[in-house]
């Protein structure tokens, strides 16, 4: 086998140059994408692949970058149909997350709300769920949270407890985001894991009493909110990256 330069072609070029007209010209393109092309490939398998969603037009497309009752958002996390997972690099997750969730107080007052919308959830109340901080976080400590520390990421996809999340003191919960906005019909039942489980938010939480089973796990199975997404509300006049 004797190696060369190309004259200066990527790999797929030079193929498609040195077989023109045959039918490996045309193959090439199954296996190698050419310069510059990787990002718009691996979007394309993403959604093949993942069932990603990209654009929002109805109650079961992806709200990223779309004005949703009057704010915008930007999507944390989900799973299913809308499949994005949290950030591989714990500490940056975290961090991006503080970041997004401060970027309201300027022109809001508060942090930025937080929207669970779960088209797979048996349960009419759970199908859209907002988060309204009312408190600071504790300093960031990867996994599950401490007397000292909390993964926001983590409390919502995976471990969803009560150390510095205590609701009415911490947070308050909503069906929808107007109630949110104008601090109406508040949830009343809060549920947490007590130990290592792996159930994310809400748990058993409801408006008047406990909910079961319509909580999401990233690492574990068994509720039925498997088709969800995460958003962050984006403050107006920013732009959704």
């Amino acid at each position: 086998m004797t190696y060369g330069d190309c004259g200066g072609n990527d790999l797929k070029a030079q193929v498609k140059a040195t077989h023109a007209g045959s039918d490996i010209a045309t193959a090439i393109d199954e296996y190698l994408v050419g310069e510059n092309n990787c990002d718009d490939t691996n979007a394309v398998y993403l959604n093949d692949e993942q069932l990603l969603v990209p654009s929002a037009t109805n109650s079961l497309m992806n709200l990223d970058g779309a004005e949703y009752e009057g704010r915008s958002w930007k999507q944390l996390f989900g799973e299913g149909i809308f499949f994005l997972p949290p950030d591989y690099d714990a500490a940056a997750g975290d961090a991006e997350m503080r970041a997004d969730l401060d970027a309201c107080i300027a022109t809001e007052g508060r942090q930025c709300l937080i929207m669970r919308q779960c088209t797979s959830c048996t349960v009419e109340s759970h199908k859209e769920i907002v988060y309204k901080r009312l408190t600071g976080w504790f300093p960031f400590q990867e996994g599950i949270s401490t007397d000292t520390t909390i993964d926001i990421p983590n409390l919502f996809t995976n471990q969803w407890r009560n150390k510095n999340n205590v609701l009415h003191v911490d947070y308050e919960l909503y069906s929808s985001v107007q109630d949110a906005l104008t601090e109406t019909g508040e949830w009343e039942q809060a549920d947490y894991n007590s130990n290592s489980n792996k159930y994310g938010f809400p748990r058993n939480s409801g408006p008047t009493g406990h909910i079961g089973n319509q909580w999401n796990s990233y690492e574990w199975s068994g509720g039925h909110a498997n088709q969800h997404a995460f958003y962050i509300e984006v403050p107006s006049g920013t732009t959704v990256v």
